[in-house]
């Protein structure tokens, strides 16, 4: 794997791997292999938008393999006098940076790979597009908790159209086989997928959420919405958080996720935090694990 840039462009095989891959970085204490297998390597991060959980997880996973990291602050660089993105990519790998891992407002990755076909790229975040890193952690949080993975009845929930981590977690469940999957919330949240022939919408959360083996809340993406929305922050709670009292609904050893950040009250009640079916501190624990996997398969190209 030279880059990873959408989940369409993996194979159930690549993804089965990286997860094995992943596990064998996972100690079972819950730290990680820390060993310097790469010294050689060099990966630099360009973020254009913000990230807590994937850009440290991809540095503590580049330092845990031996690799150097760079984190390059795009506010601070030659991109505020005017030049461009592929010039500052290019003049990067100049300097000895083989692998950068970016996040983006918009797509770059086509013709980046195009230009400079000798850097390897990670898609860290593409706009409303693409999260492939986020996709392979949850499906690896899938595995650790659930015997048959590829067989569970799913649910998405929430702010649809905006989430990249929906758009990529929905290819993947589409080649790993996943063929019960649900999707709710607000329409005007949703419209991309109301009418889809691969997924069951419901606009109404307790019809959604019943016998579900698996809950993937979403929160609504208020920085990239154009208009105000038609349904206020009380009706938006009282239909669509998830509940101590709606995830009664689901069936009884469900998992819950949200790959974060959470907004506490809003998408999912408080008291959810501590159930034992809350699975989203793994989901992060298992990000850095899964991060390794990914740059080790590049670093081994």
């Amino acid at each position: 794997m030279k880059s990873l840039i959408n989940i369409e462009f993996l194979t159930k095989k690549q993804i089965t791997n990286l997860v094995d891959l992943a596990n064998n970085f996972k100690l079972s204490d819950g730290t990680f292999v820390q060993e310097s297998i790469y010294p050689d390597k060099t990966v630099g991060a360009l973020f254009f938008e913000p990230s807590t959980r994937t850009k440290l997880s991809f540095e503590i996973a580049a330092l845990n393999l031996g690799a150097r990291f760079i984190d390059f602050d795009c506010s601070q660089s030659s991109l505020k006098k005017g030049e461009s993105i592929k010039d500052t990519i290019e003049t990067i790998s100049l300097m000895g940076v083989d692998t950068l891992i970016i996040r983006s407002k918009e797509e770059l990755f086509e013709d980046l790979i195009n230009d400079l076909p000798n850097i390897n790229f990670i898609n860290a975040g593409q706009g409303i597009l693409s999260h492939p890193s986020q996709a392979l952690t949850d499906y690896m949080t899938m595995n650790e908790f659930s015997k048959s993975p590829d067989n569970l009845d799913i649910l998405v929930v929430g702010d649809l159209d905006h989430s990249r981590v929906a758009n990529s977690f929905l290819e993947l469940l589409k080649i790993t086989g996943s063929k019960r999957i649900r999707l709710s919330g607000i329409p005007e949240l949703c419209s991309k997928y109301m009418d889809h022939q691969q997924f069951e919408y419901f606009d109404n959360l307790s019809e959604a959420i019943s016998n579900v083996d698996l809950i993937l809340a979403l929160r609504i993406q208020n920085e990239r919405l154009e208009n105000t929305l038609s349904i206020n922050h009380k009706d938006y709670v009282k239909s669509y958080q998830i509940t101590l009292d709606n995830l009664q609904l689901a069936k009884k050893d469900f998992l819950l996720f949200h790959p974060g950040p959470v907004n506490w009250g809003i998408e999912l009640e408080k008291d959810v935090e501590f159930l034992s079916n809350t699975k989203i501190k793994n989901q992060v624990a298992n990000g850095v694990a899964m991060r390794m996997a990914i740059l080790s398969s590049i670093f081994s190209e």
